[in-house]
């Protein structure tokens, strides 16, 4: 029950729209948006460092194979 009641106040409120699940599909935990314009993608440093590593070194495999 007090869960319901958290959810139906942050609705009320507009807090629930902050509140989003992180992209890493290993990790998937919620967090709660504090940026500025509500962009925030992963719950933390980990999983966005994990996620810009692995796009990068892909985007280097790829360049290389064309080469």
């Amino acid at each position: 029950a007090e869960i319901v009641a958290a959810m139906v106040l942050a609705e009320h409120d507009g807090t629930w729209a902050r509140l989003k699940i992180c992209r890493e599909d290993t990790c998937r935990w919620a967090y709660y948006d504090r940026s500025k314009n509500s962009s925030k993608c992963w719950c933390g440093a980990s999983c966005g460092n994990r996620n810009k590593t692995r796009a990068y070194r892909q985007r280097r495999v790829i360049g290389s194979a064309r080469a």
